[in-house]
């Protein structure tokens, strides 16, 4: 549960960041944000996921 929060916490912290990042017009920082939003999304749905989706996108 201390993981999906976190991770929400995060992706909060990023998704604001990436829009302060455009609204000053630097490219790089936006990039830069929307990618760690996007790396706490993936560990948020992977931390949702059951083991039977697990095994259906590894296997």
């Amino acid at each position: 549960m201390k993981e999906i929060k976190d991770c929400r916490y995060q992706m909060r912290y990023w998704l604001e960041a990436s829009k302060d990042a455009r609204m000053r017009g630097d490219v790089i920082n936006e990039q830069h944000a929307l990618k760690m939003f996007r790396q706490y999304r993936d560990k948020l749905l992977a931390a949702w996921s059951s083991p039977a989706e697990r095994e259906a996108l590894c296997g």
